[in-house]
């Protein structure tokens, strides 16, 4: 489990693949155990080796709250600081279309633990009967590690906001996120299970005080991640979200087209070998031998048919002591399946006191 598409820190338009990842890991149920149940909130962790990050994900039912207003509280920035209380600074970076952008966030951390800040690239959709946010860590060159932060990295976090069935909403939260320095990763999976429920309590109160407070400020029509026309013109740069620092990408190694390695398969000889023959032969002969042998009387096995049995079977013999000879030769062992023989349905007449053919 863990991301979504992206590499780690990579930027990017998020694609519906993305999105699809979030759902599906909001669905699964194998690899998740229950660590947290009550008032209608339910988290689970990931099931992975000691000493691991966890992924973290967390499902509510608000029935005093509807959708939109949850989802207007997971974007608007200037609200953000009304309810977030671990919140230091937060900065727009710009946006690299209408449903994406880069900002930064930064977060205090309860001593003696150093505060965290994350540059973030978050990617959004409304479908309608669902609206879906993802967030993960990227470099932008505005805003290199700060003194006094440790840059943390989100690998991945999402919401998914949708109608409940009734009154109120239905909130999906997902959240893998490796918060650097020396903290050991037991620690950190346990202060994120432990975190989370109360995350969703604070979404919970602060979207059901949002209406009121976004009626009372000076643009309380302005949602830009409702209203593509509001978001601003000015676009980042995806360049300028490349760590120059970051090692590269591994390369994947070339095929070798080189003339002496280069093996070209031969064609196959359409010529059929002994071995063809001797198959096709006792194909031919099987039901042509039962034949002979028990309607034929010993005096009568003279003429031509007598004659073309006898050879078919010397052929068969023959056949059968040259595979053997090569088998001995090349050293194999002889492990052929013994197949089931085919009859073969001799059609012509033969008439033995006339010595012809009918």
């Amino acid at each position: 489990m863990g991301g979504a598409g992206w590499a780690r820190g990579e930027a990017r338009v998020a694609d519906d693949s993305d999105f699809e990842t979030l759902k599906t890991l909001l669905a699964s149920e194998d690899g998740w155990t229950l660590e947290y149940e009550r008032e209608g909130v339910k988290v689970w962790a990931e099931d992975v080796a000691h000493g691991a990050l966890r992924t973290v994900k967390v499902v509510a039912e608000f029935e005093d709250v509807e959708p939109d207003a949850l989802y207007d509280v997971l974007h608007d920035p200037e609200y953000r600081s009304v309810w977030d209380t671990h919140m230091l600074a937060a900065e727009d970076a710009g946006h690299i279309n209408v449903n994406n952008d880069v900002g930064y966030y930064a977060m205090s951390c309860p001593a003696p633990l150093k505060n965290r800040d994350f540059v973030l690239q978050r990617s959004w959709l409304d479908t309608g009967d669902e609206k879906m946010i993802l967030n993960h860590s990227v470099y932008h060159k505005d805003y290199p590690p700060r003194k006094g932060f440790v840059r943390a990295m989100s690998l991945l976090t999402g919401f998914v906001v949708r109608n409940r069935e009734g009154a109120g909403s239905w909130l999906g939260y997902v959240s893998r996120s490796d918060p650097r320095g020396a903290l050991p990763a037991w620690l950190v999976n346990k202060v994120t299970a432990q975190l989370a429920p109360r995350l969703v309590h604070q979404l919970h109160s602060a979207a059901r005080r949002y209406p009121g407070w976004k009626a009372l400020t000076d643009y309380p029509y302005h949602k830009p991640w409702r209203h593509p026309e509001q978001v601003p013109s000015y676009r980042i740069l995806l360049e300028d979200c490349v760590d120059p620092d970051a090692p590269p990408p591994p390369v994947e190694p070339k095929p070798n087209t080189s003339k002496s390695k280069l093996e070209v398969p031969q064609p196959r000889d359409s010529s059929h070998s002994i071995e063809d023959l001797g198959d096709i032969s006792s194909e031919f002969s099987v039901e042509v031998e039962e034949l002979s042998d028990l309607t034929l009387d010993p005096a009568k096995k003279k003429g031509k048919f007598y004659r073309l049995v006898k050879s078919m079977k010397n052929r068969r013999k023959s056949v059968q002591v040259a595979k053997s000879a090569d088998n001995l030769m090349e050293g194999k062992a002889a492990e052929e399946k013994q197949e089931k023989k085919k009859t073969f349905k001799f059609h012509r007449r033969f008439s033995l006191s006339r010595g012809r053919e009918d």
